[in-house]
Order: C-alpha cells, then structure tokens, then sequence
C-alpha cells in the first residue's frame, strides 16, 4: 500500500510541473472563476467605479457644421504652356470634389487656422506645454477634431469640427473655411508665377556669373570687345600687307630711278664752257660798220671803200680758218647738278620706302601674331558668349512667361468663385457627451480585466479547479474526494523531511 501510494505521488509530481499543465475545459474554467469570485469582484468593482468616474469627468463637446457647394471653376481647365494640344480639358466633377476635400483637410490649412486664432486660445490646456511643441499638439487635436466628408456624385461637401467650447467651434470651423479658400487660390490659381520668377532670377545670376567669367576673359587677355577686335586686327593686317606691298613697290621703283640717275650722273661732266668772246670778229662788225659810213660820202670804188674792203676780206679769210676765242667762261654743268638734285631726292624716297617697309613689316608680323592669339582664343570665347547669350534668352523667356503667369492668376483670382458657402457654422445649440460610451466601455473593460485577474489568479494556485481536470491531467480516475483540512489557527504546519515524502495530491485535495 505505501509503495503504491508513493508510486503515485512520484507520477502525479512529474505530471505536475505548473498550474499551466492542467489541463481545463470551460466548466473547470467556470469552477476556477468562481473558486476566485472575491478578487473578481474588487477588480472589476474597483475598475467599474473608476471608469464611471471617468466618465462623469468626461467633457461635454459641441460640434459646428458648415456646407460647401463646388462648382467647375477656371482653375480646372486645362491651359498648357507651349502649344495648344489639349486646351480646355476639364477633369469630372468628382475628382474636382475630392481635390476640394484634400485642400480642406490639408495641415497647412489646419497650421494657417491655429495660427490666426492662437494655439493657446483654441486649447487653453497646451499653455503649460513647451512653446516649441504648442502648435504641433494643437494641429493634432485640431485634426482629430475636424471632419469633411461628401455624399457620392455630390457637389455639396459638410465640414464639422469638435470643441468644448460652442462659440469657439463654430469660429474656428469658419476661420478654416476663410483660410481654405485662400489657400485653395494659391494652389490652383497660384505658384506657377512665383516659380517661373524665382526661375528667371536664377538664370539672371547666372547669367552675371556668365558675364563676370566673359569680363575675365576679355580683362587677362587685353580684349575690348571681341569680334570688333578680330574684324579690325584682320582689316588692319590686311591694309598693312597692302601698303607693305605698295612701300616694297616704291621701293624697287626708287631704287631703280637711283640707278639710272646715278648713271647718267657719271656720264655728265662736271664742269662745261659757258661762254667764250672773240676780237677778230668783233674787228669786222667795226669794220663792216665803218665800210657803211663811208659809202654814205663816197662811191663803193673809192680808195677809203676799197681799203675797208680789204681788211674786211682778210678778217673774213682769217676767220674762216678758225677763230681762236680770245675769251672762254666755264662752269659747273647745270644738267648734271639737276641730275644730282633728282638722286639725292629718288635716295631719299628709297631710304623711306625701305624704313616704311621695315616698319610695315615688324607691323604685319605683330598684327599676324595678334591675330593667331585672338583665333586660338576664339573657341573659349565664344563658348562663354554662347552661354551667356543662352543664359540670357532663358531669363527672357522665364521673365516673359512669369509675367503672363501673373496676369493670368490675377485674372483667375479675380474670377473664379466656384466655391459657394451655402451655410457657414454658428454656435451649436446642444453639445453631445461621450459619458456613455466612456463607461459602457469602461464596465466592459473592468470585467474583462477582473476576469483575466480571476483567471490568471486561479492558474498560479497549485491544485485542479475540478476533479474531472484532475483526472484528465493525470490520465487516471479520481476515486473520492475530500474537502482540504483547515489549518489551525495559529499553528504551522510540518516541514516535510524532503521532497518526495510530500502529498500526492495538492490540487483540490485529490487522492488516487
């Protein structure tokens, strides 16, 4: 008998490792709950009151309703940039609705809003809270608060928004629909200027980096301006190879006179007679004069006649063998002196030309070597003139179209009124409390958490809530069972010697 009792006390300790290895089913389960009924019923007590407490704490809130009627506005139609494929297409009324809905429940609508009114006066609670983080809490209670929604195919949207206070709900529901509408202008109506300006400001800066970097350029290499500088260096080195050609011609032609002169200098004399006087003959004009006076007082045969006419045969027969000049002049040769003249001034040209065409010369190899100089600089100036005159355009272009985006937002602005307020919020009436909910939640709570206590409170005891949880966690019949001894009052009870003399059965007083 001992031996089987200790057999089966060693089977029911290994079978019984926890309260977890019973195996239970939903009578054990009840059995359990009610075995721990006290604890269940302070937790779920307690629980209970604190969550109607809650509840009779919990504020009254009203909420402010506003309508919208959208209509198809301008901002809708379809008004491309370039070109005119598919000018005029509008999207269908819903997707027109559903935008609308998106800016109104867009956060910067919701930011422009706290804003306007005040973080601390649309939530007086968040003045305790950091400033830096006010306006983030106040836009997520705003959000949590504020609903728009529309029926299907509807053009009308309801806007509704939550506050303890009734006037402060209905003044920030409006205030909301004042910034959306606002809001809504910049989006659809606006930026698109803004962006091409701030894009045409850009191109501007660039395109006085672009200049700077051409005035660099121009500045180390000693260019005014450069295309006038290549014309007028290629016209100047083309005037110059002319009039180098005209010095070289000038030149040979002055060389050529020079040698000629020169010749005929050298075969003049220097010196020639300039004139020479002879007594003889001047002799015979007396006498031929004297012959004529005497014929006036006497006949030609008269012996004073025919003397005259002797001496006069004589001279005559004396000079026609040659007359000696009894008086010679001479001088410098005139001819040749003009000569000179002439060769020293076709010398002198020579010498001009030949210092004009050394001057020319060193003038056309500079103007060559300047010319080279501006043609390998050509390339890299006209890459920074292409960018800037590109860069230029651009911003033209940019500035342009920003203007007409202006102009035509302003028109828009001053148009669109697609948006119609059918009815703007006033303050509610009649608020609506969440006491209900909150404790009807909360009993529900309480007694879900009372029974987990019951529960988890029965599972940590070491015995079966049922005999028939016993017999089927230990595979074997449960013949009787006894209800557990009381312990004394004041009494201990035994220390087991060791482990293995302890009872068989601890759970629920069952014996084998």
């Amino acid at each position: 008998m001992t031996d089987s009792i200790a057999l089966s006390a060693a089977r029911a300790k290994s079978a019984l490792g926890w309260a977890s290895a019973a195996k239970l089913g939903l009578p054990d389960v009840a059995a359990m709950l009610w075995a721990e009924r006290a604890i269940v019923l302070i937790v779920g007590g307690v629980l209970a009151c604190a969550a109607i407490g809650i509840a009779f704490l919990a504020p009254k809130m009203f909420e402010a309703r506003s309508e919208l009627l959208v209509r198809l506005g301008q901002e809708y139609v379809y008004q491309p940039t370039t070109g005119a494929a598919g000018a005029g297409a509008t999207p269908d009324m819903e997707s027109v609705v559903n935008a609308e809905l998106q800016l109104l429940r867009s956060p910067e609508v919701a930011r422009r809003t706290i804003r306007e009114i005040g973080a601390t006066t649309l939530y007086p609670d968040l003045r305790g809270a950091p400033e830096a983080r006010r306006e983030a809490l106040a836009l997520k209670a705003f959000s949590e608060a504020f609903s728009a929604g529309s029926a299907p195919r509807s053009p009308g949207v309801s806007l509704a928004f939550e506050h303890k206070s009734a006037d402060m709900s209905a003044r920030a529901l409006n205030t909301l629909v004042d910034r959306y509408l606002t809001y809504r202008r910049e989006v659809l109506t606006g930026g698109e200027s803004e962006a091409l300006a701030r894009q045409a400001g850009e191109f501007d800066t660039r395109v006085g980096e672009a200049t700077g970097e051409l005035s660099t350029f121009l500045t180390a290499n000693e260019i005014g301006d450069f295309d006038s500088e290549l014309e007028a260096t290629a016209a100047r080195a083309t005037d110059t190879e002319a009039q180098l050609l005209d010095a070289q011609s000038k030149r040979r032609e002055a060389e050529g006179r020079v040698s000629a002169l020169r010749a005929r200098y050298n075969s003049e004399p220097a010196e020639i007679t300039l004139y020479s006087d002879s007594d003889a003959r001047a002799t015979l004009v007396q006498l031929q004069v004297e012959r004529e006076q005497l014929l006036a007082r006497y006949q030609p045969d008269a012996p004073p006649v025919r003397a005259v006419d002797r001496r006069i045969q004589q001279l005559q027969t004396f000079l026609s063998d040659g007359d000696p000049a009894s008086l010679t002049r001479r001088g410098l040769n005139p001819v040749r002196q003009d000569i000179a003249s002439q060769l020293f001034a076709v010398e002198a040209e020579a010498r001009a030309q030949r210092s004009r065409e050394t001057e020319l010369t060193s003038q056309r190899e500079a103007l060559r070597a300047r010319l080279r100089r501006l043609q390998e600089l050509e390339p890299q100036y006209r890459q920074l003139a292409r960018s800037r005159t590109i860069l230029e355009q651009n911003a033209q272009n940019f500035a342009a179209r920003a203007e007409e985006s202006r102009a035509y937002d302003q028109l828009l602005g001053r148009s669109t009124d697609n948006i119609s307020i059918v009815e703007r919020a006033v303050p509610p009436a009649q608020g609506k409390s969440l006491r209900a909910p909150i404790a009807l939640a909360g009993l529900l709570l309480a007694g879900v958490i009372a029974l987990a206590a019951g529960l988890a409170r029965g599972l940590m005891r070491r015995n079966f809530p049922t005999p028939q949880s016993a017999a089927r966690t230990l595979g074997a019949p449960v013949l009787a069972v006894t209800p557990a001894a009381k312990a004394p009052a004041k009494a201990k009870p035994p220390k087991p010697a060791n482990d293995h003399a302890k009872p068989a059965f601890s759970r629920a007083g069952a014996t084998k």
